[in-house]
């Protein structure tokens, strides 16, 4: 098979002029500069600039746009941020570490698109983006925190250097900076590379993990072990059994979930936020709030003692703080009688809000 070596490109780092014009002349290659694209991704001799990333950036953003024609619900957008936009995301990761202001900028991303169907910088946030990324029984939604995430790919290298010993690579990256010497010990220099000296970096955050050891003595590094090990999250809500089981459809589930933080968008909220200028009731003259939409308004306190009737259960609902407490203890178990309740409760909360 015959090569063309005028399609023949090489890039060269770490070497002096001189070097790279006997290299030309040897191979008759063609001289390119770093950085270049290889499988998608920026190859750079250097830490890369924000501008290398925007490729990235510019396909979420791209992605986002083909999805908001599509009019999705709270749940649709939920579901592709957990996946498509998790899944490019990741795969830049694997190749190296993100610096602070991209991975915020991710974030900001996901966070506007989710509440607001944009990418555009917005306000509306009613919880926190680390609140979101919380698993389902500490409060939140179970995405992937990228920020810790992009951590543990870090502690993942540093795993590899210190055990993978049959890699080529690796056993390079001894010879050439370690010369001999425990990796956990040696200081990091200027002539390290800042993919290098973002991997020794975290040697500060092992000193924090107890099961570091056992990490080191397995045969394969678990990313969610020991992503779930870096995490600081809450403790566990009270409500968590009604996200559990529940048959309701998504949407009405995230409804659900919102309002278990009290973060629905009544008008009293609304008006506190200044996005509206009158605070009365569709159905009546009242102030709206959580518990005068659901309890206190006649129109929608019937709702909730036909829909109780229906289920055949005995309840005088008081207020909002009181029926979460009643459907924690009712929503205990896994009988049918459980699922029922859950799925109708729920499906109220949405069709009263919708």
């Amino acid at each position: 098979m015959k090569v063309n070596l005028q399609k023949c490109r090489i890039f060269y780092a770490g070497i002096d002029r001189d070097a790279q014009e006997e290299l030309v002349q040897a191979t008759d290659f063609q001289k390119e500069q770093l950085p270049f694209k290889y499988l998608g991704v920026s190859v750079a001799s250097k830490k890369m600039p924000m501008h290398c990333y925007m490729p990235l950036i510019d396909r979420i953003i791209g992605k986002i746009k083909h999805w908001s024609a599509r009019l999705l619900t709270y749940v649709g957008r939920l579901q592709l941020i957990k996946s498509v936009t998790f899944a490019l995301t990741n795969y830049w990761l694997q190749c190296f570490p993100f610096p602070e202001n991209m991975i915020y900028k991710i974030e900001a991303i996901c966070r506007n698109f989710l509440w607001t169907d944009g990418f555009e910088g917005s306000r509306k946030a009613p919880i926190s983006w680390k609140k979101v990324c919380c698993p389902k029984c500490r409060g939140g939604l179970n995405i992937i925190d990228i920020e810790v995430w992009n951590k543990t790919n870090q502690l993942r290298l540093l795993w590899n250097l210190s055990g993978k010993t049959d890699s080529l690579c690796v056993r390079w990256i001894q010879a050439y900076y370690l010369k001999n010497k425990q990796l956990m010990e040696i200081q990091i220099k200027p002539n390290h590379t800042w993919i290098m000296k973002a991997i020794l970096k975290q040697r500060d955050t092992v000193q924090n993990m107890d099961d570091w050891e056992n990490i080191m003595n397995n045969n394969f590094f678990n990313m969610s072990h020991v992503y779930y090990t870096l995490q600081c999250w809450d403790q566990k809500v009270k409500w968590r059994d009604l996200m559990y089981g529940n048959m309701a459809r998504p949407r009405a589930c995230f409804i659900m979930w919102l309002a278990c933080q009290s973060k629905l968008s009544t008008k009293d909220r609304l008006f506190k936020f200044g996005m509206i200028d009158n605070t009365s009731c569709c159905f009546c003259l009242n102030e709206e709030s959580i518990n005068h939409l659901f309890f206190i308004c006649l129109y929608t306190r019937n709702i909730w003692l036909e829909v109780l009737a229906w289920i055949q259960v005995q309840h005088n609902p008081v207020g909002w703080e009181h029926e979460i407490d009643w459907l924690i203890q009712q929503a205990k178990g896994k009988s049918a009688r459980v699922v029922v309740i859950k799925m109708a409760i729920t499906k109220t909360i949405y069709e009263i809000i919708k």
